[in-house]
């Protein structure tokens, strides 16, 4: 499993290894440059004779720097540095680094000012490839000054950037740019990964590599770490079963419960992705004016018509047919396209408060809750899942939308603290947090899931698996990952844009088959007649 921490414990795991385990900080830097190298070479090839330019910081981040273009000198290529401070300004490991730098002929400019930056900065141009070595993981402010001066000009560049440990300027923790951050080719990271790597969604990262620099597992695992990576593995591992012997009773029944007059699609895309997550049967709850619609665009799904108010939302006299349905459903999917009809949501809040099946309460159905009080609604992690975007979470939590996005793992455990569900914000790099304080970040999906509805067929993918008897944070997992992975599948046919929700429905079934794929399952190699 790939865990992923904060940048304390990241300072934790170093001083551990060098106080305790006694490996000396400049051969863990010593590791983590030769690993660089390595990385960096798979990626452009034969470094001999390149032209290669590191802008290095004054701390450790700039020592790793000035220990890959040593390494890479003695490999052939041409090597200079811009220090933005003096050489004899470095401290310990760094300060190693320096002259064993310049002893191997690598050609060090010192940026010891802005004055100096602009002077020079006509020659800091035209280099083949770049290291990002100027700040660390221990960034908590905002940029400036000459450093920021010098990621602009990284970021104006055409010649690839590998970022050295984390892009400069992206905070460990978070994922946020603080001011302003290098976009790199290329990231590779020391250690372990850090969790603002894996929030961010990739514009900045580039491709992620992690390299071992000698931290002891044992290490690593008293760090108690409590985020980790949504992995195919685990997931794979989580599948519900599928008996040769079974029929559409075994595999559960969902009921997907909203609608509304202009929102009627949304109910629908909830079912095909309870149906395409493979629930035996799902049944959709809705307005009984909209009842036509559900007949016409769910041909496999059935029906529950409604009560409804005079404006076409579901009323309180629905109550008890939805509590009948549910009692025969193994798993709730509560709000999607419920709409703002007052009495609408006072249904789905006193439905989120009293079903005892287990349950996913999306979009409406979140925005119906907002202001209660979600600490008494005596809900168990077990059964309830939440699925907000970061509006919906700020409602929620009473904040705002700039408040969830600066700290979305944090926002993530504190809503699923306050609920005592499972809570999945959805966004770029969607994570998924416990009431217990663990996280979980998804790296599969792509800008494709950009589009209207995506995140109703997440919900019904969701409950689909949780109707067929997964655990509400087991259903959210593969939920989540599968989702993605779908959208992921589809980018070869459809590229960059324009995949609508319904037909991302269509890309759940082989996203699943990807993950229960076993080896016996590929197809014997032709022999070759020699």
């Amino acid at each position: 499993m790939m865990i992923l921490v904060t940048a304390e414990q990241m300072r934790r795991a170093d001083r551990r290894t060098i106080a305790e385990i006694g490996l000396p900080g400049a051969v863990l830097m010593e590791n983590a440059a030769q690993g660089a190298v390595r990385v960096l070479s798979r990626a452009v090839g034969d470094i001999a004779g390149l032209d290669v330019a590191a802008f290095c910081g004054r701390g450790n981040n700039g020592g790793d720097g000035l220990a890959m273009l040593r390494i890479m000198a003695n490999q052939g290529a041409r090597c200079r540095a811009y220090l933005m401070c003096r050489g004899q300004d470095l401290a310990g490991d760094a300060a190693l680094n320096y002259r064993v730098a310049l002893a191997c002929g690598v050609q060090v400019t010192e940026v010891p000012d802005e004055e100096s930056l602009e002077r020079l900065l006509p020659g800091m141009v035209g280099h083949q490839l770049y290291l990002d070595a100027l700040l660390g993981t221990g960034l908590n402010s905002e940029v400036r000054g000459r450093y920021r001066r010098a990621i602009e000009l990284l970021n104006d560049l055409e010649a690839p950037v590998l970022a050295v440990d984390i892009p400069s300027g992206l905070c460990a923790d978070t994922g946020q740019v603080l001011g302003t951050a290098v976009r790199a080719d290329f990231t590779a990271t020391f250690g372990l990964v850090k969790l603002g790597l894996a929030l961010e969604p990739g514009d900045l990262v580039g491709e992620l590599t992690l390299v071992d620099i000698s931290i002891p597992p044992k290490v690593a695992v008293e760090l108690e770490p409590r985020a980790a990576m949504i992995e195919a593995e685990l997931v794979a591992g989580l599948l519900p079963p599928r008996p040769a012997g079974g029929h559409k009773g075994t595999f559960g029944h969902l009921l997907v419960v909203g609608g509304s007059p202009g929102k009627s699609g949304a109910v629908c895309l909830a079912a095909q992705g309870g149906l395409r997550a493979g629930a035996g049967l799902v049944t959709v709850g809705l307005p009984v004016g909209l009842n036509p619609v559900a007949e016409v665009k769910l041909t496999a799904a059935m029906s529950l018509p409604l009560a409804q108010t005079p404006g076409g939302g579901l009323a309180a006299e629905a109550r008890p047919a939805v509590a009948e349905q549910a009692a025969r459903s193994t798993a709730v999917v509560l709000g999607p396209g419920l709409g703002e009809d007052p009495a609408s949501r006072e249904l789905a809040a006193d439905l989120a408060a009293e079903l005892p099946t287990p349950l996913v309460v999306d979009a409406d159905g979140l925005n119906a809750l907002a202001g209660r009080d979600l600490d008494g609604l005596g809900w168990d992690a077990r059964r309830v899942i939440l699925t907000p975007h970061p509006g919906e979470a700020a409602r929620l939590l009473n904040c705002t939308v700039p408040e969830i996005l600066a700290d979305r793992s944090a926002a993530a455990r504190r809503l699923s603290q306050r609920s005592a569900a499972v809570v999945v914000l959805k966004g770029a790099r969607t994570v998924v947090a416990s009431p217990g304080g663990d996280l979980w970040v998804n790296p599969s999906g792509n800008p494709l899931l950009a589009s209207g509805g995506s995140g109703d067929v997440l919900a019904g993918t969701v409950g689909g698996l949780l109707a067929q008897g997964l655990e509400a944070l087991e259903a959210a997992l593969v939920g989540v990952l599968v989702h993605g992975l779908a959208a992921d599948l589809a980018r070869a046919d459809y590229g960059r844009r324009g995949l609508a929700a319904e037909e991302l429905a269509d890309y759940l079934p082989p996203a699943f088959a990807l993950l229960e794929e076993e080896p016996g399952d590929q197809p014997e190699p032709e022999p070759d007649g020699s």
